[in-house]
C-alpha cells in the first residue's frame, strides 16, 4: 500500500490520491476495516448483551453447559490472552475436545487434559468420596488460575479501601460491623479461602447492604440462584460420563491473523462515501454532513484514524475453533454445531458466525467492537480457491452490515449505546461517557496458597444462602462475565462468572 502522513486529520476531499489498490485481498481487508473503525468511532458498544435462547432437550443443554464451564476454568488470566473456546467432536471411538485460545493454547490444553482426567475418575465415585473429589478438582483449578486470582484480589482490596475510606468519613457508629467485615475480607490473602469467601458471601446481608448503599442508579440484577462452575462440572460429570470414558484433547494450532490495515491516501471522507454509496444516492450528502458535524462536536475522525496506528490483528479463539471444524470437516457431537467460549463473543465474531456457511452457534455476545479482530490469514488469494471465495463472501457481508449500521446511526440521529463492560455484572470502573454518547443532532439528516483439603462447609453461615435451582436450566442471559480488562478484550472473573445456575 501507499503511505500517507499519519497525522490525526482525515482528508475530506483531496485533490489527488495515490495508485489504486490493485491487490484484491488487500482491497477486501481495507474495505472491511474502514467501516469497522468508523463504527467503533461512533460507539464501541453496539447493543445490550445477548444470548442464544436454548430451546433444547435436557441432554444437549447439559453438554453445552459442561463445555461452557470447561472454557471458564481454562481462562486463567485477566484480559483476553487466555480466552478459551472448545468444540466437541464426535469420533467413532471417542470424543475429541478441540480447544483454542487467543494466545495460550498449549498451556490450557495441558490443563484441560488433567481436568478431564480428574472428572473422569470422579464420575463413578461413591457419595462418600464426592467431597474429597470436589476438593481435589477445586485445588487444581485455583492453582492454575493463581495469577488471575491474585489480580482479582488486588482489585478487590482497592475497592474495599475505597469503601472503608467513605465509611470512615461518614463516622457512623452503626457501620462498625460492616467495617470489621470489610477488613476481614481485605486481609484474606489465601487464594482458596478468598474464593470460598467471595462465593459463599455473594448473597450475604453485608453484600446486599453495600449494593444498596453504593448503587446510585438502577442496575439489572443477576439471577437469584446460581452455582459455582466448578461444582457444576462435578455435578454434570456423572450424567456425561460417556463423554469422558474415551476422550482426547486436541490443541488447535493458532491461526495467523491477516496483516493490519494501513492508512493510505484512499482513506479520506470522499473515498469512504464513494465506497458506501453510488454517486446519485440521495443519502450520501446527508451522511457526509452528519459525519462532519459529529467530527466537529466529538472528534469522530480522530477516533476513526487511531486504530490504523494501534491495530494488532488477532484471530479470536471461537473463530479458530469454527475454522478448524469447517476446514477439517469435523463432526460436532450430537450434530450440535456449538462453540463454547469463556467470554461473550465480540461484535465481529458474532457477525462472522452469522454469515459462515457452517451455521454454528455461539452462546453469548457482548455486542462490542474490538478493532483488533481478524479473519484467518490466507496464503492463497486465487478467486478459484473455495477457501478464499468463502472468506471473501463472509467479509463482504460483514462489510455491508457495518456500513449499514454507520448510515443508520448517522441518518437517524441515534446516540451511541451506553457503554457497558464485556461482563454482565458491571463490576468495573465507571467509564465517563463519550461525546458521541450524546444525542446526535445532525444537520440535514433524516430521522496459590492451598490447604491440603478444602472444607467447603467451614465458611461463615451468617448470611442468607439462596436455594439451589433444579436442573435442567439453559444458559441464561444474566450469566455473569466480568470484564476486568477491556483494553485486552475483556475476560472472565473467577468470582463472578458461572453459566446456567451459578452467580
Amino acid at each position: 500500500m501507499g503511505s500517507a502522513t499519519l497525522e490525526r486529520r482525515l482528508d475530506i476531499d483531496p485533490e489527488r490520491i495515490g495508485r489504486p489498490r490493485l491487490d484484491p485481498h488487500e482491497r477486501l481487508l481495507c474495505r472491511f476495516y474502514e467501516p469497522l473503525f468508523l463504527l467503533n468511532a461512533l460507539g464501541q458498544t453496539r447493543g445490550n448483551h445477548t444470548t442464544t435462547s436454548f430451546e433444547l432437550d435436557r441432554g444437549r443443554a447439559q453438554v453445552r453447559r459442561f463445555l461452557q464451564n470447561l472454557c471458564f476454568i481454562c481462562d486463567f488470566k485477566k484480559g483476553g490472552s487466555a480466552c478459551t473456546a472448545i468444540g466437541l467432536e464426535e469420533l467413532d471411538t471417542c470424543y475429541n475436545f478441540c480447544i483454542a485460545s487467543n494466545r495460550e493454547t498449549g498451556k490450557i490444553a495441558a490443563f484441560l487434559k488433567t481436568s478431564l482426567g480428574i472428572l473422569k475418575s470422579g464420575a463413578h465415585l461413591t457419595a462418600a468420596d464426592d467431597d474429597r473429589e470436589e476438593s481435589r478438582f477445586l485445588h487444581l483449578c485455583l492453582e492454575f488460575a493463581a495469577d488471575r486470582i491474585e489480580g482479582e484480589r488486588k482489585c478487590l482490596c482497592k475497592s474495599i479501601k475505597d469503601c472503608l475510606s467513605t465509611l470512615h468519613e461518614q463516622s457512623s457508629g452503626c457501620d462498625s460491623k460492616l467495617i470489621e467485615w470489610l477488613e476481614v475480607a481485605m486481609n484474606l490473602d489465601d487464594h482458596v479461602q478468598l474464593c470460598i469467601f467471595a462465593y459463599e458471601t455473594r448473597h450475604s446481608d453485608r453484600v446486599a447492604e453495600l449494593s444498596e448503599r453504593g448503587m446510585n442508579e438502577e442496575k439489572r440484577l443477576g439471577p437469584a440462584s446460581k452455582r459455582s462452575s466448578f461444582l457444576l462440572l462435578i455435578d454434570d460429570m456423572k450424567d456425561l460420563s460417556h463423554l469422558l470414558e474415551s476422550h482426547t484433547v486436541y490443541a488447535i494450532d493458532a491461526l495467523s491473523a491477516a496483516p493490519p490495515p494501513t492508512r493510505d491516501s484512499h482513506v479520506n471522507l470522499r473515498g469512504i462515501l464513494n465506497r458506501m454509496f453510488k454517486k446519485s444516492d440521495q443519502e450520501r450528502s446527508k451522511v457526509k454532513n452528519g459525519l462532519l458535524y459529529l467530527d466537529k462536536v466529538g472528534g469522530v475522525f480522530e477516533k476513526f484514524l487511531l486504530p490504523y496506528e494501534r491495530c494488532s490483528p488477532e484471530v479470536h479463539a471461537e473463530v479458530q475453533v469454527l475454522d478448524h471444524f469447517h476446514k477439517m470437516r469435523k463432526s460436532f457431537a450430537g450434530d450440535d454445531c456449538f462453540v463454547a467460549c469463556s467470554k461473550p463473543a465480540c461484535f465481529c465474531c458474532e457477525m462472522y458466525f452469522k454469515y459462515h456457511p457452517a451455521r454454528a452457534t455461539l452462546s453469548y455476545s457482548h455486542h462490542k467492537i474490538w478493532t483488533n479482530w481478524s479473519p484467518p490469514n490466507l496464503n492463497t488469494f486465487d478467486g478459484d480457491n473455495p477457501t478464499y471465495t468463502q472468506q471473501r463472501d463472509i467479509l463482504n457481508l460483514m462489510t455491508n452490515e457495518l456500513r449499514e449500521q454507520v448510515i443508520t446511526q448517522v441518518l437517524q440521529r441515534l446516540p451511541s449505546n451506553r457503554w457497558h463492560p464485556d461482563s454482565m455484572t458491571n463490576i468495573t470502573s465507571i467509564r465517563c461517557p463519550d461525546v458521541t454518547s450524546l444525542g446526535l443532532e445532525v444537520p440535514n439528516a433524516g430521522n496459590t496458597k492451598t490447604p491440603a483439603i478444602i472444607d467447603l462447609t467451614s465458611c461463615p453461615k451468617s448470611y442468607n444462602r439462596p436455594p439451589e435451582t433444579a436442573f435442567p436450566l439453559p444458559l441464561n442471559e444474566d450469566a455473569s462475565f466480568n470484564d476486568t480488562s477491556d483494553a485486552e478484550n475483556g475476560g472472565v472473573s473467577l468470582f463472578d462468572y458461572c453459566p446456567s445456575t451459578c452467580t
